[in-house]
Order: structure tokens, then sequence, then C-alpha cells
């Protein structure tokens, strides 16, 4: 995997998704692309990808309509970006 450095008010393009660093960068957001809104739950019905990032880091999600995390370490934000990535 590269090299990510993970600072705050960042944002990362991972294939189809852009994945948001908020003031603190334990606050993370999944965000479409498309439309800059944050990514909402029921996708995951149509997405394999958005099912495993909810089955591995649901620990961490901090709302129960959107794509949204909070206390995540920076392991858990490269296994967000390594899960985005893969096909």
């Amino acid at each position: 995997m590269q090299n990510i450095t993970i600072k705050e008010n960042t944002t990362i393009k991972v294939g189809n998704f852009i994945i948001s660093i908020g003031i603190q960068t334990h606050f993370v957001a999944i965000i479409s692309p498309f439309t800059n809104e944050f990514i909402q739950l029921k996708r995951i019905k149509t997405n394999k990808r958005l099912r495993k990032v909810k089955r591995k880091l649901g620990l961490w999600l901090n709302s129960k309509e959107t794509f949204t995390f909070e206390r995540m370490r920076k392991e858990n934000i490269l296994l967000l970006i390594s899960i985005l990535k893969s096909k």
C-alpha cells in the first residue's frame, strides 16, 4: 500500500468514493464524489465494498443513516482505504 499521510481537514480519493478526515483525525466520513453528500447506509444493499466496511468497521459508526465514523485510529482509516480500493 502507498504511504498515505492522514492529516486534519483533508480528503482522499479512493475508487468511487471520497474519504473526508475531519477537524480531528478520528472523525471520518465517506462522501460521494458525484453528489458531494455523505454515503447513505442503505447503499450496502447494492455495494459489496460498503457492506464489508459496515461489517468490519461498524463499531465506529456514529449515525444510523450515513457512513460517518467517530474515534477511528490510523490503522482503522488505512483498513477503510484498503477495503474501498479493493475490487
